[in-house]
C-alpha cells in the first residue's frame, strides 16, 4: 500500500472513531456531573478505548432504590438495594451485557449491607461529615467486602449522602466487558461506584432521634 493510500485509511478511519463518540449514549471524558441534587440514585462509571488509542468515559445509573435504617436496640445497620435491570447506560446492548456478567436471571438485585453501627457512632460521622462506611457488597450471589467513602452534608434543609467507591473490574471478580474482542472497544480494569442518597427517602431514618439532633 501506497503512502497515500495509508494516509487516507488513517483519516477514514479518525472520522469513524470520532464519529462513533459523537454518538447518543457515548460520552467522552471529564462529562459533566452525574447526579442532580435532587437525585436519590445510584451509578457506576468506567472507561474504554476505543479503535484502540480514543478515550470514553461509560456511565450507568439507576434512581429506582430502596433504601432502609435498621435498628436493634444501640445498634444501626444500613441497607441499599436495586434491580440490576434498572441500570441504564444509554446504551441497551450494554445494560444487557451488564445484566449478563451480574447474573442478573438468578441474583436480580445488586444489595449493600452496612456493618453494625452504634448510634454514638453514627452522631460522630454526622459532625465530621465523612467517613469510610464498611460493609458487604452483594451481586452475582457474591459478597466483597468494601469500605464506602462517603460525605454527609445538608442541601436545601436535607441531609444528603455522597460517595465514590474506587475499585476494579477483577478486583471484584467481573471479567472485562469487551467489543469485538476488543478491536472496537476494550474496557479498562478501573470501576468507580457512585452514590447520591437523601436521608428523607430512607426508610427507618426518621425514627433515629441522632439525625434530628444533628439537624
Amino acid at each position: 500500500m501506497r503512502f497515500g493510500e495509508i494516509l487516507a485509511a488513517r483519516q477514514i478511519l479518525a472520522a469513524a472513531v470520532f464519529g462513533f463518540a459523537a454518538l447518543p449514549g457515548v460520552n467522552l471524558l471529564h462529562a459533566e456531573e452525574v447526579f442532580r441534587q435532587e437525585d436519590h440514585c445510584l451509578a457506576y462509571r468506567t472507561e474504554k478505548t476505543m479503535f484502540f488509542f480514543v478515550d470514553v468515559e461509560v456511565v450507568g445509573k439507576t434512581c429506582e432504590i430502596k433504601s432502609r435504617v435498621e435498628k436493634e436496640g444501640e445498634q444501626v445497620q444500613f441497607e441499599v438495594s436495586f434491580p440490576i435491570r434498572s441500570l441504564d447506560s444509554g446504551n441497551g446492548f450494554r445494560d444487557g451485557d451488564v445484566a449478563e456478567i451480574l447474573s442478573v436471571e438468578t441474583h436480580p438485585d445488586l444489595r449493600f449491607v452496612s456493618t453494625s453501627l452504634t448510634l454514638e457512632q453514627v452522631r460522630k460521622v454526622l459532625k465530621q461529615g465523612a467517613t469510610e462506611l464498611p460493609g458487604v457488597l452483594e451481586f452475582a450471589g457474591q459478597p466483597h467486602p468494601v469500605r464506602f467513602p462517603i460525605e454527609l452534608s445538608r442541601q436545601s434543609g436535607a441531609w444528603v449522602v455522597t460517595g465514590k467507591l474506587v475499585t476494579s473490574f477483577t478486583g471484584l471478580g467481573l471479567e472485562l466487558p469487551t467489543v469485538a474482542g476488543g478491536v472496537v472497544a476494550d474496557a479498562r480494569d478501573v470501576l468507580e461506584l457512585l452514590v447520591h442518597l437523601r436521608f428523607d427517602q430512607v426508610r427507618g431514618l426518621e425514627a433515629l432521634q441522632v439525625v434530628e439532633e444533628a439537624q
